[in-house]
């Protein structure tokens, strides 16, 4: 007789994604009636994130196993493409912090570095961002927040998590395009040109972070009047070469592994207001000013942290 079916907010994904890799090492007719009765708790907006705990927390000795079973074949192959495909983008509504906590440290595990996962697991703060692909235009230039921000932080039995909005592109009111009559930037008010030239056009070219791993360290001086985080090593950017107000990943011409230097920071943007947002980011990560102070306090101070950027899926 299976377990009694849980409901979904007495389900925790990390304690089921353990139980079910021991189970599948040692039966896998409980393992399989476990995770029937587990997965059909949650809905298909958690689904995706239900995966990933499973994927990341599964060892090699299981895996092995699980390849060599010809019944699960289906099964072994949604866990590879788990491990393989871009997180949502999407808000999901988690019933506990527990849930929302193993489900984006399995997507910092899966994309982070070792130093970062390091970080992670004895319980230091670290920090992922979601970015949901937009154009540098949107917005009259002004930029949006709609990728995500978390910060985490482990400490004993306890998961602290909070979500913020965020931006991880730049505005196209810094582009240097929107100041030469480009028509494509019809209704964005030029700001500065900020960006490298580095198709030799003779036009500063707009940039982002590329996706990956960055150590923060706090800013000496801050920026803008408050605190910010920057780098100590070369970051590596995306150029908006075609002044298209898009990146196009995988592009290798549109990659400046040099000119952005250290500047790429976290910091302040202007407000998340339904009227007029403005992120005041020319590559920057900015979060909004009505949101900042409590970012910080989430934040804390600490030495460093590792600050893991996603491109999700669309």
């Amino acid at each position: 007789m299976s377990a009694r079916r849980p409901d979904l907010a007495e389900l925790d994904f990390g304690h089921f994604a353990r139980q079910f890799d021991r189970c599948l090492r040692q039966d896998k007719v409980i393992a399989f009636s476990r995770w029937r009765d587990n997965v059909a708790a949650v809905p298909p907006g958690l689904q995706d994130f239900f995966w990933r705990v499973v994927e990341v927390n599964l060892s090699p000795v299981a895996e092995t196993r699980l390849r060599g079973l010809r019944e699960w074949r289906d099964f072994y192959g949604e866990i590879l493409d788990a491990r393989f495909r871009r997180p949502s983008a999407d808000r999901p509504q988690f019933r506990t912090t527990k849930q929302a906590f193993d489900s984006y440290s399995a997507i910092f595990w899966r994309f982070g570095s070792t130093q970062a996962r390091f970080d992670l697991r004895f319980g230091r703060l670290v920090l992922l961002a979601l970015r949901k692909e937009s154009s540098t235009i949107a917005n009259h230039g002004k930029g949006s927040y709609d990728d995500l921000v978390v910060v985490m932080r482990r400490t004993g039995r306890f998961r602290e998590l909070s979500s913020f909005p965020i931006c991880t592109e730049p505005g196209a009111q810094y582009s240097q395009r929107a100041g030469s009559g480009d028509k494509r930037y019809k209704g964005v008010a030029f700001k500065k040109a900020d960006g490298v030239d580095i198709n030799k056009d003779g036009i500063k070219d707009a940039g982002r972070l590329t996706e990956g791993t960055y150590q923060y360290f706090e800013k000496k001086g801050g920026f803008l009047g408050d605190r910010a985080f920057q780098v100590k090593d070369t970051q590596i950017a995306e150029r908006d070469t075609d002044g298209d107000g898009r990146f196009t990943e995988g592009d290798k011409s549109r990659i400046d592994p040099k000119g952005a230097g250290t500047s790429m920071y976290i910091h302040r943007g202007g407000a998340d207001t339904v009227l007029e947002p403005n992120t005041w980011s020319a590559g920057c990560q900015t979060v909004p000013k009505n949101r900042y102070p409590t970012f910080l306090k989430a934040v804390g101070k600490p030495n460093a942290f590792y600050y893991v950027l996603v491109n999700a899926a669309s």
